[in-house]
């Protein structure tokens, strides 16, 4: 990571990560459904591609959660959709949520950021 990033990307980079959990884990625990987590991933990958490419170190992570929330959406809305399909995309879910979890530990010791 670059000490050339400001404070501002590496708040944005930050707070993606946050919502980027935060998303994955409401579709986890059951709270929101397959359409939500659709339309949070459609808006994070907007997000993602107006942000700060010196933040990539956590940005990267965030993006493969979002490619697993965008594809897990889709898999859970089939209307005859495999149980184990959908199953195998949920843990990928969960074990990109914990990536990033500690992507942005590390990125907010590196860089100053509150985690």
């Amino acid at each position: 990571m670059s000490d050339r990033l400001s404070h501002a990307s590496r708040q944005v980079a930050n707070m993606l990560a946050v919502r980027a959990v935060k998303h994955a884990t409401s579709f986890l625990h059951g709270q929101d459904g397959p359409t939500l987590l659709g339309m949070h991933a459609e808006q994070m990958q907007i997000d993602l591609l107006l942000a700060d490419p010196l933040a990539n170190g956590l940005l990267n992570p965030v993006r493969m959660l979002n490619v697993a929330m965008a594809t897990t959406a889709l898999v859970a809305a089939e209307p005859k959709g495999e149980a184990a399909r959908l199953d195998r995309w949920m843990h990928v879910l969960a074990s990109l949520m914990e990536l990033v979890q500690h992507e942005r530990a590390r990125f907010a010791r590196e860089q100053g950021v509150s985690a």
